[in-house]
């Protein structure tokens, strides 16, 4: 049997000054992780923000859970762990402070987890939230997410700031979250970033964003099998299926989003493949990014 949408999103808008972002319609089914991949300024904070309440969408309903806002807004909180993108209201506090705080508000709260992921992050428990580097205070921000004992994830660019080495650890813990076999396979994760690597190591789909238009959510692993650049003896003619670039040359090149159908239609045309390569993550969002936005400007 189906589980119902972790996340549901049907025809959501939001205005903010001379930005729309919409609209946006997606479902998230638990045990995936998302990555929510566009430039600065596409509207990925402005997303998270109507998925945690602190916006409200000029149209459409916003879903988590089977629940929605304000009535169920307690329920939900306490099944999401949130990082976002600037943390406010903690310069104060110690990392000690923080952690007896947030607990009052999350039944599940995890000391044990919470003592071993400062240790791990080397955070002083005693130093200020506000006195700590910006990777420090991100770090901070994780583990107190990831404390709460979550269902979901939501995190705002949560490795921005972090130098490389904890920028993996951090995606190997969002992956140990997902797959916790304790929890049955039901956490989910879905988090903003700008660094398509981070989606490709991690990400089951990918949410596209470019300049508010949502271009919709997809398989990574689809992506990848489905998207290839080839060359060919002879540079074909009128439409083919698939084909979203053409290269002349000797050979010509070519970039399918749909090898299958491509390399049907070439053959049925008398013309050869002569080599074919993988298309590499970044590209393949390249394109889509480059297409839906000509799409939505003409």
């Amino acid at each position: 049997m189906n589980q119902a949408p972790v996340i549901s999103l049907e025809g959501v808008m939001k205005s903010r000054g001379d930005f729309v972002l919409g609209p946006v319609d997606l479902a998230v089914e638990p045990g995936h992780v998302v990555a929510v991949v566009g430039p600065n300024g596409s509207g990925k904070s402005t997303l998270f923000g109507m998925l945690m309440n602190l916006l409200r969408p000029d149209s459409g309903e916003v879903a988590l859970f089977g629940g929605r806002y304000p009535d169920d807004e307690v329920a939900i909180k306490r099944r999401i762990g949130y990082v976002p993108e600037r943390p406010t209201g903690r310069d104060d506090m110690n990392a000690v402070a923080l952690g007896k705080f947030v607990s009052r508000w999350y039944p599940r709260w995890d000391r044990r987890l919470y003592r071993d992921l400062l240790g791990r992050s080397g955070i002083d428990p005693g130093k200020r939230f506000g006195a700590l580097s910006k990777g420090m205070r991100r770090r901070l921000s994780f583990a107190l997410a990831l404390a709460t004992s979550p269902e979901l994830l939501l995190l705002d660019e949560p490795t921005a700031g972090v130098d490389p080495i904890a920028r993996c650890e951090m995606l190997d813990e969002i992956l140990n979250f997902v797959r916790d076999d304790a929890h049955g396979g039901d956490r989910t994760v879905v988090f903003a970033t700008h660094v398509v690597e981070e989606a490709r190591l991690i990400a089951d789909y990918v949410v596209l964003l470019a300049d508010g238009k949502f271009l919709g959510l997809h398989e990574k692993d689809d992506l990848l099998e489905n998207w290839k650049t080839l060359w060919v003896d002879v540079e074909p003619e009128g439409a083919v299926p698939g084909i979203v670039e053409v290269e002349s040359g000797s050979p010509a090149r070519i970039v399918t989003n749909s090898r299958r159908e491509t390399s049907e239609a070439l053959l049925a045309r008398n013309i050869s493949i002569v080599r074919s390569r993988s298309f590499d993550l970044e590209g393949i969002l390249s394109h889509l990014l480059r297409r839906g936005g000509k799409r939505q400007r003409a």
